[in-house]
C-alpha cells in the first residue's frame, strides 16, 4: 500500500494542473472532488490498519477545519444549489485534511523523492512555455470558462496564469512559488538546472503581472542569500546571474513587443490607478477595525455580509488582508486555529532548514504566509503546499532513519 500511496502522488503531482485541465475538459467534473474520492479509500485503510501519525500541525487544522463547517452550518451559509455531501467533498480544507493525512502516514522513500523533484523540474519548464507564449495568445491552455466567474478576469488585466488557471487563478502565485523555492534546495547553485530554475522564477513571476506573485518568488530565492552553505564569492555570483537574468528578460520583452514599463507602472508602481490596491488594504483596515468587535470571539461564518461590503464602497467585496478577514470570519477562536497551524508547519520547515540546509519548504510557505497579508488566500489543499509537506514529511523521515 505504501509504494501503491508513493504511485498516486507521483503521478498526480506535480502534473496536478494537467489533470485539472482534462478532467475540467473531458469529464466537466473538478480535479479536487476525484482526487478526494480516491484518497478516501487510502484515509481508511490507514486508520483500519496502523496507528495514525497525526502531528499537531494537522491536529489545528482539522480542529480549524470542524469549526469552518461548523460555522458554515451555524450561520446557514452553505449555498442552496448543493446539499451537504457534497458541500462536505468539495470544501478545500476537507481535502487538505485528507491529503496531510495520507501524506504523515507515508513513507516516502529516496527514488521517491528523486523522480518527484525531476518531474518538478519538468513542470516548471512547462510553466515558463506557457507563460511565454500566453504574452501573445492569452487565451493559450488557459481556462476561459473559469475566468468568466472571477470577479475581475485576468485576461481583462493582461495577467499570464500559466499552467495554473486550470486550479484557481491564484495558484500561480501560491504552487509556482513553492515549487522554485523546493528546487533551489534540491539543484545545487553549480549544477547545470540552476540557471534554468532561477530563469523560469523570474520570467513566469514577472509575467503574472501580480506583485504578490513577485514577492513571494523573492522570498523563495533569500534562501541563496542567507544560507551558510555558500560562501560569500558565490553569492555575489548569484547576484550578478541573477542581474544578468533581469537583463536577458528586458531583452527578449523588446524583441517580442513586450512593454515591460506597462507592467512597471500599472502593477507594481500603479500609476494609472493613484495607487488604487494600497488604498482599498487601507480602507480594509478601517472597516475590519469597525466591524470585527462586534462578533470579535467567534466571528459571523465565512461570508463577507452586506453592511461591510457596503462600508467598502465598491472597491472590494471583502476585507482585503488575509488575516483580517479570517479574523472577522471566524473570530479570535477559529482564527487562531488556523494561525497556529501555519507556525506550526513553518516551525517544521525551519527545523529542517537547520538540521538538513534543505530550506525549500520554509522559504516558500513563508511566501505564502506573507502573500496573505495582501490578499486572501489560504487554501491548503494548493499544490505547493501539498509538495512541501511531501518534502517536509520525507526530511523528517529521513533524520528517523539517521537515527535509528
Amino acid at each position: 500500500m505504501n509504494k501503491l500511496i508513493q504511485n498516486v502522488f507521483l503521478v498526480a503531482y506535480p502534473f496536478y494542473p494537467i489533470w485539472a485541465w482534462f478532467a475540467l475538459s473531458y469529464l466537466h467534473f473538478p480535479i479536487d472532488k476525484i482526487f478526494i474520492f480516491a484518497l478516501l479509500p487510502i484515509v481508511f485503510y490507514i486508520i483500519a490498519k496502523f496507528r495514525p501519525r497525526v502531528p499537531a500541525y494537522l491536529i489545528f487544522f482539522i480542529l480549524f477545519t470542524i469549526y469552518h463547517l461548523s460555522s458554515v452550518y451555524y450561520n446557514e451559509l452553505k449555498p442552496t444549489n448543493t446539499n451537504w455531501f457534497f458541500f462536505f467533498f468539495s470544501d478545500s480544507n476537507v481535502l487538505a485534511c485528507v491529503l496531510f493525512f495520507v501524506i504523515e502516514n507515508t513513507d516516502f522513500e529516496d527514488d521517491f523523492i528523486k523522480k518527484m523533484s525531476r518531474n518538478m523540474l519538468v513542470i516548471v519548464g512547462v510553466s515558463l512555455v506557457v507563460s511565454v507564449i500566453q504574452t501573445k495568445t492569452p487565451t493559450f491552455f488557459y481556462n476561459v470558462e473559469g475566468d468568466q466567474n472571477e470577479f475581475m478576469t485576468y485576461s481583462d488585466d493582461g495577467r499570464a496564469p500559466s499552467i495554473y488557471s486550470w486550479l484557481g487563478f491564484n495558484s500561480v502565485g501560491v504552487t509556482f512559488p513553492i515549487m522554485i523555492a523546493i528546487l533551489l534546495s534540491v539543484y545545487d547553485y553549480r549544477s547545470k538546472a540552476f540557471p534554468f530554475i532561477s530563469l523560469s522564477g523570474i520570467i513566469v513571476a514577472f509575467l503574472t503581472r501580480a506583485r504578490y506573485v513577485m514577492i513571494s518568488t523573492i522570498i523563495a530565492f533569500f534562501q541563496l542569500f542567507l544560507s551558510t552553505m555558500i560562501p560569500l564569492k558565490k553569492k555575489l555570483m548569484v547576484i550578478g546571474f541573477f542581474v544578468f537574468g533581469i537583463f536577458i528578460l528586458v531583452g527578449a520583452a523588446q524583441m517580442s513587443g513586450f512593454d515591460i514599463q506597462k507592467v512597471i507602472d500599472d502593477r507594481i508602481l500603479e500609476k494609472d490607478t493613484d495607487m488604487g490596491s494600497a488604498k482599498t488594504r487601507i480602507l480594509s483596515y478601517n472597516v475590519f477595525m469597525i466591524k470585527f468587535p462586534e462578533h470579535p470571539t467567534f466571528g459571523v461564518g465565512p461570508k463577507t455580509r452586506d453592511d461591510v461590503i457596503n462600508l467598502l464602497g465598491g472597491e472590494a467585496i471583502i476585507i482585503h488582508i488575509g488575516y483580517l478577514s479570517y479574523l472577522y470570519y471566524y473570530g479570535l477562536f477559529g482564527a487562531s486555529l488556523m494561525i497556529i497551524a501555519i507556525l506550526l508547519l513553518l516551525r517544521e520547515g525551519w527545523i529542517i532548514g537547520r538540521r538538513d540546509q534543505f530550506w525549500g519548504p520554509f522559504y516558500g510557505l513563508l511566501g505564502f504566509a506573507l502573500a496573505n497579508f495582501t490578499f486572501v488566500y489560504f487554501v491548503f489543499s494548493e499544490m505547493g503546499i501539498v509538495l512541501a509537506v511531501i518534502y517536509l514529511r520525507y526530511y523528517n523521515l529521513k533524520s528517523e532513519r539517521l537515527y535509528d
